[in-house]
């Protein structure tokens, strides 16, 4: 038998794969003086409670979506750098 613990990353707790959303976050930096860009990115699970905490919606209703959608959208990029922190992601002034 085997058993798979997830951990949400924000409140560091047990959860069931039921109740972790995946948040995929990159980001990209562009230099004046190089060629290329870097780039990099991560991969968070949080739970449904902790989104909940932060006003984001987990599931969308079936039908007329898009105005909680545009909703969630705007919550999400109201409190990203928040989500960010929480997360461990140090910001300089």
């Amino acid at each position: 038998m085997k058993t798979i613990t997830f951990i949400c990353d924000k409140c560091k707790q047990s959860k069931s794969e039921a109740d972790i959303v995946a948040i995929d976050v990159s980001y990209k930096i562009v230099r004046q003086n190089h060629n290329y860009p870097q780039s990099a990115s991560a991969k968070k699970d949080i739970c449904k409670q902790c989104l909940d905490k932060l006003g984001l919606l987990h599931q969308l209703p079936e039908k007329d979506y898009s105005e909680p959608e545009n909703r969630n959208l705007r919550t999400f990029e109201d409190k990203l750098v928040d989500i960010l922190s929480d997360l461990g992601v140090m910001f300089e002034e």
